[in-house]
């Protein structure tokens, strides 16, 4: 009682330990994956989205892969801090987040320019498939921060993209690893679950 009134209560199960250990299992918290993967599956599903799987970049992945391997890489992240999201607007905004559609060699652009320019290529050719929120706008806008340093991410989605996305260029061009959907931890999941 006293400790309480010079230090405040005693927080075993409060927001301290949450922080310090990560959030209680016990508790509902973190994005929903099944929101997600309907999400996803809907995205997928699409003509125009498909379109992505000609285009080649890092190291001969297609665009396709990279942005389903950014939406899942960006959701995996999201369920280990526990951050409650907006699934819908975190599938879009990865899936789209660069819906370019150019061959990077053929459009004459170097590294930079690619990277400072196709976000806002992206955005448009996006607009012009979906009614994009603020979010989802901010996700696209933003995944190349701080390369757009005008256009840094705003919401914790657009967070996770912009992390995702410099994790799986990384690996898709450093490693050469093409499927990064799902990370080693959950593979081992689903083989004790087998």
């Amino acid at each position: 009682p006293e400790r309480e009134r010079e230090n405040g209560p005693e927080r075993e199960n409060g927001p301290e330990r949450e922080w310090k250990n990560g959030p209680d299992r016990e508790r509902k918290c973190g994005p929903d994956r099944e929101k997600f993967e309907r999400e996803l599956d809907r995205l997928m599903e699409s003509e125009e989205i498909q379109k992505m799987q000609t285009f080649v970049q890092h190291s001969g992945n297609s665009t396709l892969q990279h942005v389903r391997n950014v939406a899942w890489r960006s959701f995996y992240l999201a369920e280990r801090l526990g951050w409650s999201i907006d699934e819908k607007a975190l599938a879009r905004g990865a899936i789209l987040h660069d819906y370019y559609l150019y061959n990077i060699r053929e459009e004459g652009l170097g590294p930079y320019r690619h990277g400072t320019s196709h976000p806002a290529k992206a955005l448009k050719n996006a607009e012009k498939l979906y009614r994009l929120n603020q979010r989802e706008k901010n996700i696209i806008e933003s995944h190349m921060w701080p390369l757009t340093l005008f256009h840094p991410p705003l919401c914790r989605e657009a967070i996770l993209v912009c992390l995702a996305d410099k994790y799986c260029a990384a690996n898709e061009m450093v490693l050469l690893r093409k499927n990064l959907e799902k990370p080693r931890r959950v593979r081992r999941q689903e083989k004790q679950h087998e």
